[in-house]
């Protein structure tokens, strides 16, 4: 964890230090995470719905729940060939786990458990 921390930092100092730099030079790949997917059913989200750690309304193909110990709110993440944004955190997502916001529990269940690599790309 210490390690994956100190990987974060450095890309952020890089990043923050030359904003103009080629987005091919700012990915930072953090390796394999287990992905899941939740939506803003009762069972998936409690009381919360599509409201967000941030403050911002959770939207499918863009929200993540990240550990925010090792995703900071707002970094750009790519998985495959879609980007999302950090923006929220859930009860059971902790260390290398992300968490996509979908809008139906149905595809929440189809979704499943997969295990990919994930790069940050940027922050928002």
């Amino acid at each position: 964890m210490r390690k994956m921390n100190i990987i974060i930092l450095m890309a952020f100092m890089i990043m923050m230090l030359n904003p103009m730099m080629s987005k091919a030079c700012t990915e930072i790949d953090m390796g394999e995470f287990r992905l899941t997917a939740y939506c803003p059913c009762e069972t998936c989200s409690s009381h919360w719905g599509r409201q967000t750690a941030t403050g911002v309304t959770a939207r499918s193909g863009h929200t993540i729940a990240v550990d925010p110990k090792v995703i900071a709110y707002g970094t750009i993440i790519a998985i495959g060939n879609r980007e999302y944004i950090a923006e929220d955190c859930g009860a059971r997502v902790k260390g290398d786990h992300i968490d996509i916001f979908v809008d139906t529990h149905e595809e929440v269940e189809q979704f499943g458990v997969k295990y990919k690599n994930v790069w940050i790309t940027g922050r928002r």
